[in-house]
């Protein structure tokens, strides 16, 4: 069997040391999941990764503030949030690693016991430095929700369904996650300090980690750990774990991957991290104003998240993310350009929504194209690889704001979606097809 670029595609998971394919009593493929299972790990993953958009997001929109209280500049807000990405990347590979040792379900426990924890404890601290810990450790845990979520959703829906249940529903969680954040920003903030918005992040974070506790285990993870544990029964010796890097044609798809997070990653974080400084520096407004406008761009962002991934359902994931990349571009030439707020508004709406778009996209596909037992591993080394190219991202628009203004580093942002366009050219077409059609 091959893939669309010719590569040899295995239908089961695992694989004699020899290379051979083993002999598993059940095919994947004639695993039947009921569509409620299915929703309600689309629903549990979703809303860990929606309370990550909380404590993420709360960071970014609180900038202006943290900055008074913390009596730092602009600079070290975008310092920190460099760091905290620079978790974002170590817990993106580790946790994708941990989802294919120990499953799914339990690597989506660890994910939001560390990041509520931690967001919760920087509400408590003064330090400078313990807060900067701190954000680096939310930045490990709250990497999980996306590492492990999308491969375990995509694990559980219908082919023909697959990116809506993986991106739609999962991303448009997370920007009711930021949504939500924006409104403790306007509600308790003004009142109680940004110290409680931080704290707040435990109460979710607990009700996830339940929820969680009640939905079933990927059943392709169980088929492909039972394939292992029938070989080595049968065989006598332990099976050996498979280097992703050997896999023929799987560099191919790790370099696409990449070159799809690069611009999802960077792409974000020059955007959301300084959205409402932008506002606030370019425009004028207060920062309260610039926290509302950016909670609407937000509310645009959830309904194009079910956009985009629908119509990459329907006629294909790599024309859907190209035509989102172009419309990326367009929104962002415009956004940063124009001196009009209401042009801002609309055009910033569009561009911000976009990200729903195209991660929504991007998750499925990269969720697509290795076996079970590597699934969690390929998807954290794809999207770890362009987090890391991230880290310097808040860092460097943080500085070029306090040089030459928020205009042109949201401008450069608008070249990173080239990328996007480069990579689904290069890569193969796997929608509507069973998942072990498909990976590698």
């Amino acid at each position: 069997m091959t893939d669309p670029t010719g590569v040899a595609v295995p239908v089961f998971d695992m694989k004699h040391d020899t290379g051979s394919p083993a002999a598993p009593k059940a095919s994947a493929h004639h695993l039947h999941i009921p569509i409620r299972e299915a929703l309600m790990v689309a629903l549990a993953a979703g809303l860990g990764y929606g309370f990550d958009a909380y404590a993420v997001n709360i960071f970014g929109m609180l900038g202006p503030t943290l900055a008074s209280d913390l009596h730092i500049t602009m600079k070290t807000i975008g310092l920190i949030g460099s760091i905290f990405l620079a978790g974002y990347t170590i817990g993106t590979i580790g946790f994708g690693i941990l989802a294919d040792r120990i499953g799914r379900k339990d690597a989506l426990g660890w994910s939001i016991i560390i990041y509520g924890i931690t967001t919760a404890a920087g509400g408590l601290t003064s330090n400078l430095a313990l807060f900067t810990g701190l954000r680096f450790l939310t930045g490990v845990g709250g990497a999980g929700e996306l590492a492990v979520g999308a491969p375990y959703t995509a694990e559980m829906w219908p082919a023909k369904h697959r990116a809506l249940g993986t991106g739609g529903i999962m991303f448009s969680l997370y920007s009711a996650g930021y949504i939500v954040a924006a409104i403790c920003a306007m509600l308790i903030v003004p009142t109680y300090g940004w110290r409680w918005a931080f704290g707040f992040a435990i109460v979710p974070s607990v009700a996830v980690f339940l929820l969680r506790r009640m939905v079933q285990e990927s059943p392709r993870f169980k088929h492909a750990q039972a394939e292992i544990a029938e070989f080595e029964k049968t065989e006598g010796v332990k099976q050996k774990r498979e280097s992703i890097w050997a896999i023929p044609g799987a560099k191919r798809r790790i370099f696409i991957g990449w070159m799809l997070y690069t611009a999802n990653a960077c792409g974000y974080w020059g955007i959301s991290v300084f959205l409402t400084t932008f506002l606030v520096q370019k425009f004028h407004v207060t920062p309260h104003v610039a926290i509302f406008y950016a909670m609407m761009f937000y509310v645009v962002q959830f309904f194009l998240s079910y956009v985009g991934t629908m119509l990459s359902d329907a006629i294909g994931r790599r024309p859907a993310g190209i035509l989102g990349a172009v419309i990326m571009i367009v929104c962002t030439v415009i956004a940063s350009t124009t001196p009009s707020l209401d042009v801002f508004l609309v055009f910033g709406a569009v561009m911000v929504g976009m990200l729903g778009w195209l991660w929504g996209v991007s998750d499925t596909y990269l969720s697509e194209f290795f076996r079970t037992s590597l699934r969690g591993t390929g998807f954290g080394i794809m999207v770890g690889g362009g987090r890391f190219v991230s880290i310097f991202v808040p860092y460097l628009v943080g500085w070029g704001i306090s040089v030459v203004g928020p205009t042109i580093p949201f401008l450069a942002t608008a070249g990173l979606w080239i990328l996007t366009i480069i990579g689904y050219m290069m890569g193969p077409e796997t929608a509507g097809r069973e998942l072990e059609d498909v990976q590698l």
